[in-house]
């Protein structure tokens, strides 16, 4: 523990600074390494600069000085007057990034710099004059010219007369230059979220620039990259109106959020976003009352002036947002009613957008009222209104060419348009076409190949945030950075199907979503640098930055956030009930609570070493989160507790639904703990109602779950007549339940026996030596005295722990008792063959309670030595993907790893993601060896194999997902997972429906396919192998089980059973 803190403490002493997916060339010289003997200062009228005799700078031929706080140095900024507004902002932003970090501010100069001055920041983009001027430059200029957000930074020798020395920061256009700018500052240390999410300044005496380095950066994968707020309402508008004194009557998403808001998206290197528009008028809010329609609002203006694009959600046409409408009384949102009323509201956006001289991309087409299918909808119709719109624009514009003058339009095939879109919808060229997610995170669709000649491209619209079916998910970080959710798998079938023109992500309110957001951007701007599996590396750069911590820490926070995805990406918080997990079957529940309290320990650990200024920071991205979802899943599993253990006649029911309702007041202990921090900072933005969800929308309130009490002081009366050994009007006040049973003894139930009369004593399910290995039978309180018990095998290698205990008339001292076997002493065969036994365990209590509990024992042959593999166990084998035994590729295809993809451990996928379609048994191919017991498989039963799959779609249109499933030497079968009928309809599903299966799968986070195999004579005991063949792209392959009868005789759990034990040679 002692060397564990030591560590611990060191690392977070050490000052390295990242930049997420750069390499690092800023570094931070020491006070002994700059030892300048002569520098004067200027007359405070000309500047308050400092100068000094460069190469008195020992090492001085290392690095460009951007900052010396010790000798009262900044380098100064050089910039063209007639530069874009938005380059002189960020200008600005930055020098007050290197005031914040070293205590002094550089000024900033246009056009020319005092005589005096021989080292100096040049800024600029291929527009400026003093760029064009630069000597040794025309390589750069000519690498950047034509190109899309490009940038490069170096240092040059004498690059302007009078100048020794400058760093200049290229940028192949205006965004292309303040990426340079917001580039350097993040190699400072500086976090996108240091004012949403907290993040200090990373405090440095000296800054250098490595001069050995260029940093530098071509095209950005996706051209525009951007967020969408949505779902504000309560969280973020309460947030906005309390931070910034809004009324109610007021708007609260106005110029001092969007500041804020545009700075951090800038530093994220996004370039687009969808403004909140639930209630929000973002074109027109913080206008005077009766302003002109097509007058920019301060916010447009403000999005002008940092270079950004805005655009309008999904189903809010040419810059208007809807509310704009509803508050203008123009009738029914309806173009066969409304067609002059709309044309004119649409216009005034146009105009609106002309005016303002923003970069603006333009949503097309149109949805019905509160984003709803458009009431008698046809491809001609909804062609029709996006050529009015299209006029429209073109009129305002005065051009036929819209994207010459900064005007993008885009059109999303969301839900039923992406029928229509199928089915022959012509999106006009310059239009690009965005296809969307299911809102759960699975692509929907990408450009079909037939039609990647679309000139305007196409883009994905996707979800970390959504309301609807099956259930809102608002409240909390529920995504996994390796799967469908955020990025990777699903968004690189998007790059790999050239749908790239335009990522956009529902971000809801942003918090608690920072980090996936920062994934996906980071995707999007450079797919490259986060390849397959790089998630981990990003995790641990991520944590380095966020918390100023080392090598060691930033691996367990990185660590700790894996883990975190993983659990919470399972099921949404939202879904998780009282019957999701079970609390009978594989200790499943249990399990759940372990590892949720495991991962807060380990957070708060953390946290409780690092510095007072990082913590406020670490509890919003990290703790809160794992407490949050801990506390949560601790009271959902108590109201199932207090519910059964009331039907079972347990006087614990009472302590659970007491732990139920204190984790209640918990979770919203949590909530102001969040909202107190720093002065009640971001008080409300935690508002999101999350527990007792009663349909697919949001409780208005949290309320408590039904929890279920008993009569401490009434004794059990288990029925009359019970078994033949007991005494009339007998009564208990000692419980006795097993593990895989509902039922309580003694007692008569449905849930103890079918007949509700003279119903046995419990029977445990097999043990045997390759399962589980122990089973546990739970002694509690059933009355109001305190009962003595013990508990006794019959046989001497049955293992009982504890043998002996006490219940309390409370509840409180319920005991779990663990019945195992000493298979070293077991009696087994001695011709080696497979032997089937029974024993007893003896439960007496002081109230005369006697109960019986009957352990069968499986003792199958040996396993040969030389097999390596899964081995049956309980009756079923269970198989993680990533464990098999052997990988085959084929022609240049192979299924690779997804570490931490899926539910349990990770998933398998073939790669590269192309059209490509294996036939049967012809493409790569997972092999899993297992072993099966003779007698095993219970006669007359079948085999059943099930493939678990991550839930994606078909995602290229007319093509359906494939692979091929064989069982020994059997024929493969092809299997298509995702159903052809789509949610409830009938016919063929198309693009824009979602299957069948839809609303299972995205709340289970799972796709399951049984094949079963029927035991025909001549199944053999022993070696076997299933095949997983390679068919076709975008199929995730979790686990797979082989059920023997084991699985489907315990019943339901939500996770399924454990791996089955493996032999490695």
């Amino acid at each position: 523990m002692r060397l564990i803190t030591l560590l611990l403490l060191s690392s977070l002493g050490l000052k390295q600074a990242l930049a997420l997916g750069d390499p690092q060339v800023v570094y931070f010289p020491t006070a002994d390494q700059l030892s300048a003997k002569e520098y004067s200062y200027l007359p405070s009228q000309l500047s308050q600069q400092a100068t000094f005799d460069y190469p008195s700078f020992e090492k001085a031929e290392k690095g460009f000085i951007l900052a010396a706080a010790d000798h009262q140095y900044t380098a100064p900024l050089l910039l063209s007057s007639k530069e874009d507004q938005a380059i002189h902002r960020a200008a600005r932003t930055f020098a007050e990034d290197v005031l914040k970090v070293t205590g002094h501010q550089p000024e900033i100069y246009n056009d020319t710099l005092p005589s005096h001055v021989e080292r100096a920041v040049i800024v600029g983009s291929l527009k400026s004059h003093i760029v064009r001027e630069l000597r040794a430059q025309d390589g750069v200029r000519a690498e950047l010219d034509g190109k899309w957000e490009s940038y490069d930074i170096r240092c040059l020798s004498s690059p302007l007369r009078g100048l020794k020395e400058s760093l200049v920061l290229t940028g192949s256009d205006k965004r292309g230059t303040i990426y340079a700018l917001y580039a350097l500052s993040s190699q400072f240390g500086i976090s996108p979220f240091h004012f949403f999410s907290d993040v200090p300044y990373p405090q440095h005496p000296t800054i250098a620039f490595d001069k050995s380095q260029v940093l530098s950066h071509g095209e950005p994968t996706v051209k525009y990259r951007g967020l969408f707020i949505n779902d504000e309402h309560p969280a973020l508008w309460g947030w906005a109106m309390e931070h910034w004194g809004k009324e109610r009557w007021e708007p609260a998403l106005v110029v001092e959020f969007y500041e804020k808001w545009f700075e951090m998206m800038l530093r994220l290197k996004a370039n687009y976003f969808w403004p909140a528009m639930w209630a929000s008028q973002f074109y027109s809010d913080g206008l005077p009352p009766n302003s002109s329609a097509n007058t920019p609002g301060p916010n447009l203006l403000l999005a002008a002036s940092f270079g950004l694009v805005p655009g309008t959600s999904h189903h809010e046409p040419m810059g208007r947002n809807k509310p704009e409408w509803d508050a203008s009384h123009k009738g029914a949102w309806d173009w066969t009613e409304n067609k002059q009323e709309m044309e004119e509201f649409w216009r005034a956006g146009a105009e609106r957008g002309a005016e303002a001289g923003a970069d603006i991309v333009y949503t097309m087409g149109m949805r019905g009222d509160g984003d709803e299918p458009l009431q008698g909808a046809s491809n001609a119709l909804v062609q029709n209104i996006t050529n009015v719109q299209q006029g429209i624009l073109k009129d305002v514009y005065k051009t036929d060419d819209l994207e010459s003058k900064g005007v993008g339009q885009v059109w999303c095939m969301y839900k039923e348009v992406a029928g229509y879109y199928q089915n022959g919808l012509e999106v006009p060229d310059d239009v690009t076409a965005l296809f969307a997610d299911d809102n759960y995170g699975n692509i929907v669709s990408v450009l079909p190949p037939e039609r990647e000649g679309h000139k305007a491209g196409a883009g994905i619209y996707y979800h970390l945030d959504y309301v609807g079916w099956p259930r809102n998910y608002k409240w909390i970080h529920t995504i996994n950075l390796a799967k469908s959710n955020s990025a990777w798998d699903q968004m690189n079938i998007a790059r790999a199907f050239n749908t790239t023109q335009i990522w956009i992500v529902n971000i809801g309110t942003l918090k608690p979503l920072e980090q996936p957001t920062e994934w996906f951007l980071d995707s999007a701007w450079d797919s490259e640098r986060w390849p397959r599996g790089s998630w981990r590396e990003w995790r641990e750069q991520w944590a380095k930055r966020e918390f100023g911590v080392g090598e060691e820490v930033g691996r367990e926070v990185g660590d700790i956030m894996g883990r975190y995805e993983l659990l919470a990406s399972r099921r949404k918080a939202e879904l998780v009930d009282s019957e999701t997990w079970s609390i009978i079957n594989y200790n499943e529940a249990e399990q759940v609570l372990a590892e949720w309290t495991s991962l807060t320990e380990r957070a708060t650990k953390v946290y409780d070493h690092l510095p007072e200024e990082r913590r406020a920071a670490f509890f919003e991205l990290v703790l809160m989160l794992c407490a949050a979802q801990a506390n949560l899943n601790k009271l959902h599993i108590a109201v199932a507790r207090s519910k059964l253990y009331a039907y079972q006649a347990r006087t614990a029911a009472n302590v659970f639904a007491q732990e139920a309702i204190d984790a209640f007041h918990q979770d919203a202990n949590i909530t102001e703990t969040f909202h107190a921090l720093l002065d009640r900072k971001w008080d409300h933005m935690w508002d999101q109602s999350h527990i007792n969800y009663y349909e697919a929308l949001e409780p208005v309130r949290d309320s408590l779950p039904p929890i279920h009490f008993v009569n401490p002081n009434q004794p059990v009366f288990p029925g009359i007549p019970l078994r033949p050994q007991d005494l009339p009007g007998q009564v208990a006040h000692m419980r006795v339940t097993v593990e895989n049973s509902f039922g309580a003894w003694p007692g008569n139930t449905f849930l103890n026996c079918p007949q509700m009369f003279h119903c046995a004593d419990p029977t445990l399910k097999t043990l045997d030596p390759w399962g589980e290995g122990k089973r546990w039978v739970d002694i509690g309180a059933g009355g109001p005295r305190d009962v003595e018990w013990t508990a006794e095998g019959s046989d001497e290698w049955v293992i009982v722990h504890p043998k002996l205990g006490k219940t309390k008339r409370d509840g409180s001292a319920d005991e779990r008792v663990w019945i195992s076997i000493d298979w070293d002493n077991v009696p087994r065969s001695l011709e080696g063959k497979a032997v089937r036994l029974e024993s007893r365990v003896e439960i007496k209590g002081s109230d005369y309670t006697n109960v019986t509990v009957t352990i069968p024992i499986f003792i199958p042959s040996d396993v040969p030595s030389s097999f390596s593999g899964h081995v049956e166990g309980d009756g079923y084998i269970v198989i993680e993907a990533p464990h098999f035994s052997r990988n085959s590729s084929s022609s240049g295809y192979a299924f690779e790893v997804l570490e931490g993809y899926g539910r349990t451990l990770g998933g398998m996928e073939v790669f590269p993601a192309t059209t490509h379609n294996f036939s049967l048994g012809k493409g790569p191919k997972l092999e899993y060896d297992f072993w099966t017991h003779e007698g095993g498989v219970k006669d007359g039963e079948n085999v059943e194999i099930t493939v678990q799959l991550g839930p994606t779609l078909n995602f290229l249109q007319g093509r359906e997902l494939a692979f091929g499933l064989q069982l020994d030497d059997l024929p493969p079968r092809e299997i298509h997972p995702i159903p052809t009928k789509h949610l409830g309809e009938s016919d063929q599903s198309k693009v824009g429906s979602v299957p069948a299966d839809w609303m299972e799968s995205v709340s289970q986070e799972i796709r399951n396919i049984t094949m079963k195999v029927e035991r025909v004579e001549g199944w053999e005991s022993g070696q076997h192998t299933i095949t997983i063949w390679g068919m076709t792209a975008g199929i995730v392959v979790e686990r797979i089980w082989v059920d023997l009868g084991g699985i489907r005789d315990r019943g339901y759990s939500y996770l399924g059973p454990p791996e089955s034990k493996r032999v490695v040679l």
